[in-house]
Protein backbone atom coordinates (compact mmCIF):
# COMPACT_ATOMS: atom_id res chain seq x y z
CA UNK A 1 0.00 0.00 0.00
CA UNK A 2 1.30 3.13 -0.97
CA UNK A 3 0.25 5.12 2.22
CA UNK A 4 1.19 2.57 4.67
CA UNK A 5 4.27 3.70 6.54
CA UNK A 6 7.89 1.76 6.70
CA UNK A 7 8.65 -0.55 8.92
CA UNK A 8 11.79 1.69 9.64
CA UNK A 9 9.63 4.28 10.92
CA UNK A 10 7.77 2.70 13.37
CA UNK A 11 10.82 1.21 14.60
CA UNK A 12 12.62 5.25 14.87
CA UNK A 13 9.41 6.19 16.79
CA UNK A 14 9.47 3.10 19.28
CA UNK A 15 13.00 3.96 19.70
CA UNK A 16 12.42 7.14 20.41
CA UNK A 17 9.80 6.92 22.55
CA UNK A 18 11.93 4.21 24.87
CA UNK A 19 14.82 6.75 25.02
CA UNK A 20 12.86 9.82 25.89
CA UNK A 21 11.54 7.81 28.93
CA UNK A 22 14.70 5.98 29.81
CA UNK A 23 16.24 9.26 29.94
CA UNK A 24 13.85 11.20 31.89
CA UNK A 25 14.44 8.38 34.43
CA UNK A 26 17.91 8.52 34.13
CA UNK A 27 18.17 12.62 34.02
CA UNK A 28 15.27 12.37 37.28
CA UNK A 29 12.60 14.10 35.29
CA UNK A 30 11.11 10.99 36.03
CA UNK A 31 11.10 9.88 39.81
CA UNK A 32 10.87 6.30 41.31
CA UNK A 33 6.86 6.15 42.27
CA UNK A 34 6.28 8.58 39.44
CA UNK A 35 3.53 6.75 36.88
CA UNK A 36 4.13 7.19 33.65
CA UNK A 37 1.26 8.35 31.08
CA UNK A 38 -1.23 5.80 29.92
CA UNK A 39 -0.36 3.59 26.67
CA UNK A 40 -3.54 5.35 24.83
CA UNK A 41 -1.12 8.54 25.89
CA UNK A 42 2.01 7.39 24.44
CA UNK A 43 0.35 5.66 21.46
CA UNK A 44 -0.60 8.83 20.45
CA UNK A 45 2.77 11.11 21.81
CA UNK A 46 4.95 8.88 19.72
CA UNK A 47 2.05 8.13 16.94
CA UNK A 48 2.40 4.21 17.76
CA UNK A 49 0.25 1.44 17.67
CA UNK A 50 -0.80 -0.14 21.62
CA UNK A 51 1.58 -3.55 21.06
CA UNK A 52 4.53 -1.35 20.01
CA UNK A 53 3.99 0.57 23.04
CA UNK A 54 3.94 -2.55 25.35
CA UNK A 55 6.97 -3.53 23.17
CA UNK A 56 8.92 -0.64 24.37
CA UNK A 57 7.98 -0.87 27.65
CA UNK A 58 8.85 -4.33 27.79
CA UNK A 59 12.03 -3.32 27.11
CA UNK A 60 12.16 -0.63 30.10
CA UNK A 61 10.87 -3.65 32.24
CA UNK A 62 13.13 -5.60 31.93
CA UNK A 63 15.66 -3.10 32.94
CA UNK A 64 14.14 -3.28 36.23
CA UNK A 65 13.25 0.39 35.42
CA UNK A 66 9.46 0.39 35.71
CA UNK A 67 7.37 -1.86 37.25
CA UNK A 68 3.33 -2.83 36.65
CA UNK A 69 0.96 -1.86 38.79
CA UNK A 70 -2.18 -3.67 38.03
CA UNK A 71 -5.29 -1.84 37.36
CA UNK A 72 -3.62 1.13 38.64
CA UNK A 73 -1.01 1.66 35.52
CA UNK A 74 3.12 1.80 34.52
CA UNK A 75 5.27 3.27 37.99
CA UNK A 76 8.83 4.38 37.21
CA UNK A 77 10.80 2.10 39.55
CA UNK A 78 14.64 3.82 39.09
CA UNK A 79 17.47 3.35 37.07
CA UNK A 80 17.54 -0.32 38.05
CA UNK A 81 20.08 -2.66 36.12
CA UNK A 82 20.73 0.16 33.49
CA UNK A 83 24.09 1.54 33.19
CA UNK A 84 25.30 4.99 34.76
CA UNK A 85 24.49 7.26 32.33
CA UNK A 86 28.05 8.58 30.76
CA UNK A 87 28.01 12.65 30.65
CA UNK A 88 30.74 14.35 29.02
CA UNK A 89 31.82 17.55 30.39
CA UNK A 90 34.06 20.25 28.27
CA UNK A 91 35.73 22.74 30.48
CA UNK A 92 38.47 25.33 31.73
CA UNK A 93 40.65 23.77 33.85
CA UNK A 94 41.53 27.22 35.68
CA UNK A 95 37.41 26.82 37.09
CA UNK A 96 39.15 24.07 39.62
CA UNK A 97 40.27 26.78 41.28
CA UNK A 98 38.02 29.82 40.21
CA UNK A 99 35.07 27.87 41.07
CA UNK A 100 35.93 25.12 42.60
CA UNK A 101 34.36 23.11 40.09
CA UNK A 102 35.55 19.71 40.55
CA UNK A 103 33.87 20.10 44.57
CA UNK A 104 30.50 20.72 42.75
CA UNK A 105 31.01 18.07 40.34
CA UNK A 106 31.65 15.60 42.77
CA UNK A 107 28.63 17.12 44.98
CA UNK A 108 26.52 16.54 41.82
CA UNK A 109 27.56 12.98 41.15
CA UNK A 110 26.42 12.27 44.64
CA UNK A 111 22.91 13.66 44.11
CA UNK A 112 22.60 11.94 40.89
CA UNK A 113 24.33 8.84 41.67
CA UNK A 114 23.20 7.05 37.83
CA UNK A 115 25.30 10.02 36.35
CA UNK A 116 28.81 9.92 35.97
CA UNK A 117 30.81 12.99 35.10
CA UNK A 118 33.48 12.86 32.82
CA UNK A 119 35.53 15.83 33.05
CA UNK A 120 37.06 16.49 29.46
CA UNK A 121 39.79 19.78 29.94
CA UNK A 122 39.61 21.79 27.10
CA UNK A 123 43.27 23.05 26.28
CA UNK A 124 43.94 27.01 25.15
CA UNK A 125 44.36 25.52 21.73
CA UNK A 126 40.74 23.67 21.53
CA UNK A 127 38.79 26.55 19.58
CA UNK A 128 40.91 27.09 17.29
CA UNK A 129 40.35 23.98 15.49
CA UNK A 130 36.62 23.94 13.96
CA UNK A 131 34.68 24.33 17.68
CA UNK A 132 31.91 22.48 16.50
CA UNK A 133 33.85 19.37 14.76
CA UNK A 134 35.48 19.62 17.98
CA UNK A 135 32.66 19.01 20.28
CA UNK A 136 31.20 16.14 18.14
CA UNK A 137 34.56 14.22 17.91
CA UNK A 138 35.00 14.33 21.82
CA UNK A 139 30.87 13.87 22.13
CA UNK A 140 30.72 16.68 24.75
CA UNK A 141 27.76 16.93 26.26
CA UNK A 142 27.99 20.37 28.28
CA UNK A 143 30.66 22.79 27.74
CA UNK A 144 31.94 25.90 29.43
CA UNK A 145 32.18 29.17 27.16
CA UNK A 146 33.62 32.22 27.43
CA UNK A 147 32.20 35.37 25.46
CA UNK A 148 35.86 34.77 22.94
CA UNK A 149 34.75 31.22 22.58
CA UNK A 150 31.59 31.24 22.24
CA UNK A 151 32.26 33.77 18.93
CA UNK A 152 34.36 31.35 17.74
CA UNK A 153 31.55 28.02 18.15
CA UNK A 154 29.19 30.47 16.03
CA UNK A 155 31.64 31.20 13.44
CA UNK A 156 31.74 27.02 12.63
CA UNK A 157 27.80 27.67 11.47
CA UNK A 158 24.44 28.99 13.14
CA UNK A 159 24.37 28.94 16.94
CA UNK A 160 20.93 27.21 17.03
CA UNK A 161 22.75 23.81 15.35
CA UNK A 162 25.22 23.48 17.72
CA UNK A 163 23.86 24.84 21.12
CA UNK A 164 20.89 23.61 22.51
CA UNK A 165 18.72 27.32 23.49
CA UNK A 166 18.28 27.61 26.96
CA UNK A 167 15.39 28.86 29.81
CA UNK A 168 16.83 32.31 31.34
CA UNK A 169 16.86 31.49 34.96
CA UNK A 170 15.37 33.85 37.30
CA UNK A 171 18.07 36.31 39.35
CA UNK A 172 20.68 36.52 37.10
CA UNK A 173 22.09 39.56 36.42
CA UNK A 174 20.17 41.03 33.15
CA UNK A 175 23.76 42.67 31.88
CA UNK A 176 25.27 38.57 32.07
CA UNK A 177 23.21 37.10 28.94
CA UNK A 178 23.31 39.80 26.04
CA UNK A 179 26.45 38.33 24.78
CA UNK A 180 24.89 34.91 24.24
CA UNK A 181 21.78 35.72 23.26
CA UNK A 182 20.31 35.38 19.21
CA UNK A 183 17.11 36.07 18.02
CA UNK A 184 16.27 36.31 21.19
CA UNK A 185 17.05 33.46 22.29
CA UNK A 186 19.78 32.16 25.28
CA UNK A 187 22.34 29.78 24.19
CA UNK A 188 24.74 29.86 27.10
CA UNK A 189 23.67 30.35 30.88
CA UNK A 190 26.01 32.81 32.68
CA UNK A 191 27.48 31.03 35.30
CA UNK A 192 30.69 33.73 37.23
CA UNK A 193 31.70 36.71 35.90
CA UNK A 194 34.61 39.23 36.33
CA UNK A 195 35.40 42.85 35.37
CA UNK A 196 38.82 43.70 35.09
CA UNK A 197 40.70 45.57 38.29
CA UNK A 198 43.37 47.19 39.83
CA UNK A 199 44.43 44.94 43.00
CA UNK A 200 47.08 46.78 45.19
CA UNK A 201 49.14 45.62 48.20
CA UNK A 202 47.73 48.12 51.19
CA UNK A 203 51.37 46.85 53.08
CA UNK A 204 53.50 48.63 50.31
CA UNK A 205 50.94 51.70 50.55
CA UNK A 206 51.53 52.42 54.39
CA UNK A 207 54.99 52.07 53.84
CA UNK A 208 55.16 54.48 51.36
CA UNK A 209 52.72 56.71 52.77
CA UNK A 210 50.80 56.82 49.35
CA UNK A 211 47.00 57.19 49.36
CA UNK A 212 45.34 54.02 48.19
CA UNK A 213 44.09 54.15 44.43
CA UNK A 214 40.27 54.77 44.28
CA UNK A 215 37.87 55.43 40.91
CA UNK A 216 39.23 58.72 40.11
CA UNK A 217 42.13 57.44 39.43
CA UNK A 218 43.92 57.79 35.53
CA UNK A 219 46.81 55.83 34.34
CA UNK A 220 49.12 59.07 35.11
CA UNK A 221 48.35 58.25 38.98
CA UNK A 222 49.49 54.81 38.89
CA UNK A 223 52.58 55.83 37.24
CA UNK A 224 53.37 58.38 39.74
CA UNK A 225 52.61 55.55 42.38
CA UNK A 226 54.53 53.06 40.82
CA UNK A 227 57.76 55.29 41.19
CA UNK A 228 57.10 55.73 45.02
CA UNK A 229 56.24 52.31 46.21
CA UNK A 230 59.52 50.72 44.18
CA UNK A 231 61.96 49.36 45.93
CA UNK A 232 65.03 48.83 43.63
CA UNK A 233 66.09 45.17 43.39
CA UNK A 234 63.06 44.22 45.92
CA UNK A 235 59.68 45.05 44.11
CA UNK A 236 58.74 47.01 41.39
CA UNK A 237 55.91 49.23 41.39
CA UNK A 238 53.31 47.59 38.67
CA UNK A 239 53.29 44.59 37.15
CA UNK A 240 50.74 44.08 33.78
CA UNK A 241 50.47 41.15 30.92
CA UNK A 242 49.95 44.10 28.33
CA UNK A 243 49.58 41.41 25.66
CA UNK A 244 47.15 40.01 27.24
CA UNK A 245 43.57 39.66 24.99
CA UNK A 246 41.71 40.58 28.10
CA UNK A 247 43.82 43.20 28.98
CA UNK A 248 45.31 45.71 25.60
CA UNK A 249 41.80 46.35 24.56
CA UNK A 250 40.74 48.21 27.67
CA UNK A 251 42.93 51.24 26.56
CA UNK A 252 40.72 50.80 22.82
CA UNK A 253 37.78 50.92 25.48
CA UNK A 254 38.54 54.08 27.84
CA UNK A 255 39.52 55.52 23.76
CA UNK A 256 36.14 55.11 22.80
CA UNK A 257 37.52 53.35 19.85
CA UNK A 258 34.73 51.96 17.49
CA UNK A 259 36.20 50.49 14.26
CA UNK A 260 34.18 51.44 11.07
CA UNK A 261 34.25 49.09 7.88
CA UNK A 262 34.38 49.60 4.46
CA UNK A 263 31.85 48.65 1.80
CA UNK A 264 33.83 45.42 2.00
CA UNK A 265 33.34 44.86 5.42
CA UNK A 266 36.88 45.58 6.38
CA UNK A 267 38.22 47.51 9.34
CA UNK A 268 39.78 51.11 8.79
CA UNK A 269 42.51 51.80 11.09
CA UNK A 270 42.47 55.60 10.22
CA UNK A 271 41.36 56.25 13.38
CA UNK A 272 42.11 58.74 15.89
CA UNK A 273 40.70 57.27 19.19
CA UNK A 274 42.71 54.39 17.58
CA UNK A 275 46.31 56.18 17.71
CA UNK A 276 45.52 57.65 20.81
CA UNK A 277 44.45 54.40 22.66
CA UNK A 278 47.86 52.79 21.14
CA UNK A 279 49.91 56.10 22.74
CA UNK A 280 48.18 55.26 26.21
CA UNK A 281 49.06 51.90 26.26
CA UNK A 282 52.75 52.62 24.98
CA UNK A 283 53.22 55.70 27.29
CA UNK A 284 52.20 53.65 30.53
CA UNK A 285 55.47 52.28 29.78
CA UNK A 286 57.60 54.24 27.74
CA UNK A 287 58.09 57.32 30.49
CA UNK A 288 58.58 55.10 33.42
CA UNK A 289 61.49 54.03 35.02
CA UNK A 290 62.60 50.48 34.73
CA UNK A 291 62.78 49.50 37.46
CA UNK A 292 59.36 50.33 38.54
CA UNK A 293 57.22 48.46 35.86
CA UNK A 294 57.59 44.61 34.44
CA UNK A 295 55.45 44.06 31.30
CA UNK A 296 55.06 40.09 32.22
CA UNK A 297 54.86 37.45 29.57
CA UNK A 298 51.57 36.04 30.73
CA UNK A 299 48.45 36.58 33.24
CA UNK A 300 49.69 33.98 35.74
CA UNK A 301 53.17 36.19 35.92
CA UNK A 302 50.68 38.96 37.96
CA UNK A 303 49.55 37.24 41.05
CA UNK A 304 52.54 35.22 40.76
CA UNK A 305 54.75 38.14 41.63
CA UNK A 306 52.20 39.56 43.72
CA UNK A 307 51.91 37.28 46.28
CA UNK A 308 55.91 37.16 46.58
CA UNK A 309 55.30 40.87 47.20
CA UNK A 310 57.44 41.35 44.41
CA UNK A 311 55.18 43.75 42.87
CA UNK A 312 52.88 46.72 44.85
CA UNK A 313 50.22 46.64 41.86
CA UNK A 314 48.47 43.99 39.29
CA UNK A 315 45.74 44.83 37.32
CA UNK A 316 43.99 41.76 37.66
CA UNK A 317 40.22 39.80 37.39
CA UNK A 318 38.33 38.59 40.52
CA UNK A 319 38.64 34.66 38.61
CA UNK A 320 42.57 35.40 39.57
CA UNK A 321 42.31 36.44 43.14
CA UNK A 322 41.91 33.05 43.96
CA UNK A 323 45.64 32.45 43.63
CA UNK A 324 45.61 35.39 46.57
CA UNK A 325 43.38 33.14 48.97
CA UNK A 326 46.50 32.55 51.28
CA UNK A 327 48.08 35.49 51.21
CA UNK A 328 49.80 36.64 54.22
CA UNK A 329 49.49 40.17 53.85
CA UNK A 330 47.12 43.03 53.53
CA UNK A 331 45.39 43.93 49.98
CA UNK A 332 42.50 45.16 47.88
CA UNK A 333 41.40 46.16 45.07
CA UNK A 334 39.62 49.66 43.13
CA UNK A 335 38.49 50.49 40.18
CA UNK A 336 40.15 50.19 37.02
CA UNK A 337 42.32 53.56 36.04
CA UNK A 338 41.52 54.86 32.98
CA UNK A 339 42.39 57.42 30.21
CA UNK A 340 39.83 59.38 28.55
CA UNK A 341 36.73 57.58 29.82
CA UNK A 342 36.24 54.83 32.91
CA UNK A 343 35.83 51.58 31.26
CA UNK A 344 36.59 47.71 32.21
CA UNK A 345 35.91 44.63 30.20
CA UNK A 346 33.92 42.49 31.32
CA UNK A 347 34.81 38.64 31.53
CA UNK A 348 31.96 35.93 31.34
CA UNK A 349 31.93 32.26 32.03
CA UNK A 350 28.77 30.43 30.98
CA UNK A 351 27.13 26.79 30.47
CA UNK A 352 25.96 25.18 27.15
CA UNK A 353 24.48 22.39 26.06
CA UNK A 354 25.62 20.57 22.85
CA UNK A 355 23.33 20.16 20.57
CA UNK A 356 24.74 16.83 19.26
CA UNK A 357 24.41 15.54 22.64
CA UNK A 358 22.87 12.05 23.12
CA UNK A 359 21.86 13.24 27.11
CA UNK A 360 20.61 16.57 26.83
CA UNK A 361 18.40 16.01 29.65
CA UNK A 362 20.95 14.40 31.76
CA UNK A 363 23.51 17.83 30.65
CA UNK A 364 20.40 20.03 31.39
CA UNK A 365 20.44 18.71 35.02
CA UNK A 366 23.66 19.46 35.38
CA UNK A 367 23.39 22.86 34.29
CA UNK A 368 20.59 23.78 36.59
CA UNK A 369 22.83 22.18 39.50
CA UNK A 370 25.22 24.62 38.33
CA UNK A 371 23.40 27.51 38.39
CA UNK A 372 21.05 26.76 41.56
CA UNK A 373 21.30 29.25 44.17
CA UNK A 374 22.24 26.85 46.67
CA UNK A 375 24.95 26.19 44.06
CA UNK A 376 26.01 29.53 43.51
CA UNK A 377 25.78 30.70 46.76
CA UNK A 378 28.65 27.61 47.79
CA UNK A 379 30.68 29.42 45.11
CA UNK A 380 30.33 32.54 46.64
CA UNK A 381 31.41 31.46 50.18
CA UNK A 382 34.51 28.84 48.89
CA UNK A 383 35.81 31.69 46.54
CA UNK A 384 36.82 34.95 45.45
CA UNK A 385 34.93 34.67 42.47
CA UNK A 386 31.54 36.04 41.57
CA UNK A 387 28.50 33.90 40.77
CA UNK A 388 25.93 34.91 38.17
CA UNK A 389 23.10 34.78 39.99
CA UNK A 390 22.66 38.13 42.01
CA UNK A 391 21.60 37.03 45.61
CA UNK A 392 24.16 34.77 45.95
CA UNK A 393 26.30 37.00 44.51
CA UNK A 394 25.28 40.11 47.15
CA UNK A 395 25.05 37.31 50.27
CA UNK A 396 26.08 38.55 53.05
CA UNK A 397 27.30 36.35 56.41
CA UNK A 398 29.81 34.69 58.29
CA UNK A 399 33.01 34.56 55.80
CA UNK A 400 35.61 31.48 55.97
CA UNK A 401 37.79 33.46 53.71
CA UNK A 402 39.74 36.59 53.58
CA UNK A 403 38.60 38.61 50.76
CA UNK A 404 39.41 42.43 49.81
CA UNK A 405 37.63 45.13 51.58
CA UNK A 406 36.04 46.20 48.49
CA UNK A 407 34.91 42.84 47.24
CA UNK A 408 31.37 44.24 46.60
CA UNK A 409 33.08 47.02 44.78
CA UNK A 410 31.49 45.54 41.45
CA UNK A 411 28.57 46.71 41.80
CA UNK A 412 29.42 50.12 41.88
CA UNK A 413 31.38 50.18 38.36
CA UNK A 414 28.39 48.10 36.60
CA UNK A 415 28.36 51.07 34.49
CA UNK A 416 32.03 51.25 33.42
CA UNK A 417 31.29 47.20 32.20
CA UNK A 418 32.49 47.27 28.42
CA UNK A 419 32.61 44.00 25.90
CA UNK A 420 34.76 44.08 23.13
CA UNK A 421 31.88 43.85 20.75
CA UNK A 422 31.65 47.21 21.90
CA UNK A 423 34.15 48.76 19.57
CA UNK A 424 32.44 46.87 16.05
CA UNK A 425 35.39 44.08 16.28
CA UNK A 426 35.33 40.76 16.44
CA UNK A 427 37.82 38.03 18.47
CA UNK A 428 39.75 37.04 15.80
CA UNK A 429 40.23 40.46 14.30
CA UNK A 430 41.37 41.51 17.87
CA UNK A 431 43.95 38.41 17.98
CA UNK A 432 45.56 39.48 15.02
CA UNK A 433 45.68 42.69 15.99
CA UNK A 434 47.45 41.66 18.98
CA UNK A 435 50.15 39.93 17.18
CA UNK A 436 50.74 42.07 15.06
CA UNK A 437 50.73 45.23 17.35
CA UNK A 438 53.58 43.65 19.50
CA UNK A 439 55.94 45.33 16.75
CA UNK A 440 54.80 48.38 18.15
CA UNK A 441 55.21 47.69 21.42
CA UNK A 442 58.71 46.67 21.22
CA UNK A 443 58.74 49.61 19.32
CA UNK A 444 60.22 48.19 16.19
CA UNK A 445 57.23 49.46 13.99
CA UNK A 446 55.62 53.07 14.32
CA UNK A 447 51.73 53.51 14.01
CA UNK A 448 51.53 54.30 10.77
CA UNK A 449 53.77 51.18 9.83
CA UNK A 450 51.44 48.97 12.21
CA UNK A 451 48.17 50.34 10.75
CA UNK A 452 49.42 49.47 6.93
CA UNK A 453 50.19 45.90 8.13
CA UNK A 454 47.05 45.88 9.84
CA UNK A 455 44.89 46.96 6.56
CA UNK A 456 46.90 44.14 4.76
CA UNK A 457 46.32 41.34 7.46
CA UNK A 458 42.54 42.08 8.07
Amino acid sequence: MAGKPKRSTFRTRLEDMVTTLRNDIVAGKLQPGDFLPSELTLAEQFQLSKNSVRKGLEALLDQEMIEKAPRIGTRVVGTGRNEKLTLKFGYYPTLALEANLLELVEKFQQQHSHIAVQMIPLSNSYFSQNAKDAMERDALDLITLNTQNYETVTQTGAVSDILEPLERKNGTYTFLSGPFTKDSHLYVQPFIFSPIVLCYNRDHFKEAAWPEPDSSWRWNDVQTAALALTQKHDRIGILFHLQSINRWPLFLLQNKVVFERDQHGKLIFNNENFRKAMQTSLGLFEGMNPDTVYMSENDSDAERFFLQQKTSMIVTSYYSLNHLRNAEFAYDIAPLPYSLEAKTQLLIIGLAVIKSSKHKEAAQTMLDFLVSNETQLHIRKTTLTIPSVKTAAEWIGEETLARPSRFFMYRDIIPTFSFYTDMNVTFHELETMRHILKLYWARLDDFETVCRQLENSL
